[in-house]
């Protein structure tokens, strides 16, 4: 453990302590706005600009509105904002400051984000440059904003074209997950999760790789509500792996970044599909174009290169995509992914279930090795839904 970061843990939070930092924690929680008193025990009487999103709104909003009501009475505003990564911007940012402004918000007031990653990031973004960083609170209302959005301390936002451009190193007071708003998400978006908590097994975690590979047609179908101990205990250990990976290095003074797997292609295949791959989607197919150039390199075996492969297109990802695998475009696409870490490619790559490395240089790959791990995803792709379909 990094001298400067302490993590401490129990069976519902994990807090974590950064020297001379920040300090912020994350409660794993049931039913918040039926039972739990933990946002009021958190915002403790001060006034609340509760910020969700239009899903939320659909599903929740009485059950928000009534926690608030008896707990607040007065002292708290709802707002409603659209999350798609077109409205991830500046002027939304600025929405929220100007409805913070109206409710007369002061500095000890806070913003509460309750949505997936996308309201997560500009409600950060936010809370950074209101009145000169105002305390907030993250309910992750989706996976992968519980896996991903919500761990870290990035806030941020898009930027002619470029996704989170613009944004801060920003922790929150807390983050709370609850299991129980995943009932309401649809399998796409799911997915989306999956493929971040099958990124943190593969590149550090055997046993929670296992657990994905021995459970994933029941998390799937039944939105982790089937077995609430399994999901915590997936969820908390894909946390706990997050941040054992973040601590001592939140503010990215270091480059190489284990949990950058699966983050080298995607920005691509995101931009190229105009968004109509969500990012966690595009996660997952990059993790099988690191794992096949892993593969063509001998540096993991075909068995454990074929393990995460099968499991991917058991799941229902795709590991090749002829509209988006385009390879002369997605090489060019390096560029700014060296540009962005100081130079370097620091491409992660699996070297066996629950290990990793980096190949640092772009000399360690070629444009014709990528090529090649395309053209052969597509093979392993069309063998395994033939013997599926067979």
């Amino acid at each position: 453990m990094n001298k400067n970061t302490l993590i401490e843990k129990t069976t519902d939070t994990i807090a974590v302590y950064e020297k001379n930092d920040f300090s912020f924690d994350i409660y794993f929680a049931n039913n918040i706005f039926q039972t739990s008193q933990l946002i009021k025990e958190i915002c403790e009487d001060n006034k609340c600009l509760v910020i969700i999103s239009e899903t939320i709104e659909k599903y929740y909003y009485s059950e928000i509105e009534n926690y608030f009501n008896n707990n607040f009475e007065n002292k708290y505003k709802i707002i409603v904002i659209p999350t798609t990564e077109q409205n991830k911007t500046m002027e939304t940012v600025l929405e929220i400051c100007k409805a913070g402004k109206n409710f007369g918000l002061d500095r000890r007031s806070l913003m509460i984000g309750i949505g997936g990653g996308i309201l997560l990031d500009i409600v950060g973004f936010a809370a950074t440059m209101f009145k000169r960083k105002l305390k907030y609170l993250r309910i992750p209302t989706t996976l992968v904003g519980q896996i991903d959005a919500g761990v870290g301390i990035k806030t941020g936002i898009n930027f002619e074209g470029a996704k989170n451009y613009i944004g801060s190193f920003y922790p929150p007071v807390a983050t709370i997950i609850d299991n129980n708003f995943l009932k309401t998400l649809p399998e796409e978006h799911f997915l989306c999760g999956l493929a971040e908590i099958l990124k943190m097994g593969i590149i550090m975690d055997n046993d929670l790789f296992c657990r994905i590979q021995d459970n994933y047609k029941s998390l799937i179908q039944n939105r982790y509500q089937l077995d609430p101990m399994l999901s915590k205990e997936i969820n908390y250990k894909a946390v706990d792996d997050m941040l054992s990976e973040l601590q001592g290095n939140f503010f990215e003074y270091n480059l190489e970044r284990y949990v950058d797997f699966g983050h080298t292609f995607s920005p691509f295949i995101e931009e190229h599909s105009n968004y109509s791959i969500n990012h966690g989607i595009a996660v997952a197919m990059d993790i099988a174009i690191s794992t096949e150039i892993s593969f063509l390199l001998d540096m993991i075996s075909n068995e454990h290169r074929s393990r995460i492969h099968n499991l991917l297109l058991d799941i229902g990802y795709d590991i090749y995509d002829a509209q988006t695998y385009l390879f002369e475009k997605m090489w060019k696409s390096l560029d700014n992914v060296i540009l962005h870490r100081g130079n370097n490619l620091n491409l992660v790559v699996p070297t066996e279930i629950g290990k990793a490395t980096f190949l640092k240089e772009r000399s360690d790959i070629s444009d014709t090795l990528l090529q090649t791990a395309i053209l052969s995803l597509k093979e392993y792709q069309e063998r395994h839904r033939e013997m599926a379909y067979a």
